[in-house]
């Protein structure tokens, strides 16, 4: 179910992680030049190897944010509101992502290769246990108790875990304050190195000039050379997103209704829940009770408020109306395969006795679709009801769980945090699975934070 990223996404991806945690201690701020020069080596085996690269940014590490530009965009993450910013500097806007999307991915992608019985990117070495040392250097998080060995190669110190070579220190470099040795460390993090060898480069307070971290995976080895210069202490106090503005909603239709919930989602005002209200006893009024009934719920998945109770002249229409009894077996959640294929059955034929409230109807095929593993079909009805009615949370909820479990963890996110802006922190229940995620990773990875 899951793919592996090839390297280059990847080191873009953990170019948008973060850096200074909310938790962390006061650091000064620094500016400099980063040089990451990728080089790949093939193994023999034939497999398909990546291009070389060479990245540059220039950096700014400050008390709170840092920012990473290049000459066609700048990466802002936020410590404090747990963000970050890609900017396109052309376009002058950029697009809002979650902080948590980067660990919640790396701590997935290490699970899944864990279960594979070893590592899923390495040649195999007899030894699943050791193979996975790679995959903990690669994606910055451990899995098991390692050990760390140093030895001396002239001015450069050689690191290894579990016997396994990983990384060179270089002589040279700036000594620098705990405070600011624990904000590289936590870049690095990011960029992928495995945590033991992060925390001896911490605890070295010293930002190496140059230094060199070797990756392995299936066909070929990288290796990744890092350059510092030009480290000084003059990062501005803050960052100003003010010159740029939300990016237009643009690509498949998913980034779109993501982009557009970007640009719009907001918490449910007064009106909202008048008119929700209104267009319920409209259907009512029409002798429509199931529109009526499904406009009530349609108000609670969009605001996650309780559903306006049915008058005794609005339950009496509801109890004559013949088709009331499928309606409800709609509402009762299946547990097996054949009740949600049945269920999907139901909600075509209900589509006959519908008129104003089709949506609801295509969120329960689409919650029945995900259920029955076919999470791209789910995941594209949500994003048709989002597309006319992008005000309602439950949909986004829905469609990042969807996500999330397709491994599409940076839209997931981009959902979740959509639909939460909405609810503005009432307690629905819609976004259980995200909160306790996110709670979750904060206790088992602060380094991230």
């Amino acid at each position: 179910m899951f793919t592996r990223l090839t390297t280059s996404p990847l080191l873009r991806l953990a170019l948008l992680g973060a850096l200074c945690g909310a938790g962390a201690p006061a650091c000064a701020a620094l500016s400099f030049d980063l040089r990451i020069d990728v080089k790949n080596t093939p193994d023999g085996s034939g497999a398909k190897v990546p291009p070389d690269e060479l990245l540059q940014f220039k950096v700014l590490l400050g008390e709170r944010y840092i920012s990473l530009t290049n000459p066609s965009e700048s990466l802002i993450y936020d410590m404090a509101k747990r963000r970050r910013y890609r900017i396109n500097l052309a376009q002058r806007s950029y697009v809002d992502y979650s902080l948590f999307d980067q660990v919640g991915f790396r701590t997935a992608e290490l699970k899944y290769r864990a279960s594979l019985g070893g590592n899923a990117n390495t040649p195999g070495t007899g030894n699943p246990g050791a193979d996975r040392v790679y995959d903990e250097h690669n994606l910055s998080v451990a899995s098991s108790t390692r050990k760390l060995s140093e030895s001396a190669d002239g001015d450069a110190v050689v690191l290894a875990v579990d016997g396994h070579r990983l990384a060179r220190l270089n002589g040279g470099g700036a000594k620098v304050s705990a405070n600011d040795a624990a904000l590289f460390g936590r870049m690095m993090h990011y960029l992928g190195g495995h945590p033991l060898i992060l925390a001896r480069l911490q605890a070295g307070q010293r930002i190496p000039a140059s230094f060199v971290m070797d990756h392995t995976y299936k066909g070929y080895q990288e290796s990744r050379t890092y350059t510092v210069g030009a480290l000084t202490q003059s990062a501005p106090a803050s960052y100003d997103l003010a010159p740029y503005k939300p990016r237009a909603p643009q690509g498949d239709d998913i980034d779109q209704v993501l982009d557009k919930a970007q640009l719009e989602a907001a918490p449910k005002t007064a009106a909202d829940r008048q008119a929700a209200y209104a267009e319920s006893e409209r259907a009512f009024a029409e002798k429509r009770p199931l529109d009526g009934l499904l406009s009530k719920l349609a108000w609670f998945y969009s605001s996650g408020e309780p559903a306006q109770d049915t008058s005794a002249e609005q339950k009496a229409q509801l109890n004559a109306d013949p088709h009331m009894r499928e309606l409800t077996a709609l509402l009762q959640p299946p547990t097996t395969k054949a009740q949600f294929e049945a269920a999907l059955r139901q909600v075509q034929e209900m589509r006959k006795y519908i008129k104003s409230e089709q949506h609801v109807l295509t969120m329960y095929e689409a919650s029945y679709r995900t259920r029955l593993g076919e999470r791209r079909e789910g995941a594209a009805l949500y994003a048709s009801v989002l597309r006319a009615h992008p005000g309602i949370a439950m949909a986004y909820a829905e469609m990042g769980n969807g996500l999330y479990e397709s491994y599409d963890i940076q839209r997931a996110w981009r959902s979740w945090d959509a639909g939460r802006r909405i609810v503005n922190g009432k307690d629905s229940g819609f976004f259980d699975v995200v909160n306790e995620l996110e709670q979750k990773l904060l206790r088992e990875h602060p380094e991230y934070f």
